[in-house]
């Protein structure tokens, strides 16, 4: 009989510089009192969820929403693994700049009017823009991210698959999560234009393909 897993994938809880409306990518920043309350409200929402793991990408943000989720579910003996692969995009010079100011060069740079949905179906044109206007040599091409970020989905599916229907918690970032929908299903891009904080999907992983359930 064949197993499948299946990763609830959220982003991480509000943070300081999500509050000040600054972007936020390989710079990290403290969950605010919101953020913690909203990572255990949506514990308690998985409650009846059994996870054989989890993992967060190794900023603090991701890790501490992670445990938080946990203990408010009620398996906060499961340690949270952290694993750089789920990292957010680098945003290199961009770094906490202001998220309106980040976003309007964008949409101009690619001269996308008033859409900002269009800007998720041209995300590998968005990271372009950030890695050529780079300065600090350590924004990753595209490629790069889509690689970590799908092999770690693939290593840790084939290492728990053994197990029955395992589920899996991931907690890590908006950009990282659009890169997963834009790999295994664009059009939940329509669907949802924005990943929220402490917004959740499901990917399963059958041994040989992903379907993206929501």
């Amino acid at each position: 009989m064949s197993s499948t897993v299946t990763f609830y994938i959220t982003r991480h809880g509000e943070t300081l510089l999500n509050h000040l409306h600054k972007a936020q990518g390989w710079v990290d920043s403290p969950l605010t009192e919101r953020g913690i309350q909203a990572a255990s409200q949506l514990g308690l929402q998985l409650k009846n969820v059994q996870f054989s793991a989890a993992f967060s990408s190794d900023t603090n943000r991701a890790l501490q929403t992670g445990k938080t989720i946990l203990t408010a579910q009620g398996q906060n003996e499961l340690q949270v693994i952290t694993d750089k692969r789920l990292r957010e995009w680098c945003l290199g010079c961009w770094e906490a700049e202001n998220n309106d100011k980040f976003i309007s060069s964008m949409m101009n740079e690619l001269q996308i009017q008033n859409d900002f949905s269009e800007l998720n179906f041209r995300l590998p044109e968005v990271q372009e823009i950030i890695y050529k206007s780079d300065t600090t040599g350590m924004v990753e091409p595209f490629h790069m991210i889509t690689d970590r970020l799908e092999r770690f989905l693939k290593d840790t599916g084939d290492n728990f698959i053994h197990l029955n229907n395992p589920s899996i918690l991931i907690v890590t970032h908006a950009f990282a999560i659009k890169t997963l929908l834009y790999l295994f299903s664009k059009e939940m891009l329509r669907k949802k234009p924005k990943i929220k904080n402490v917004d959740i999907i499901t990917i399963k992983w059958d041994g040989k393909s992903f379907s993206i359930l929501t």
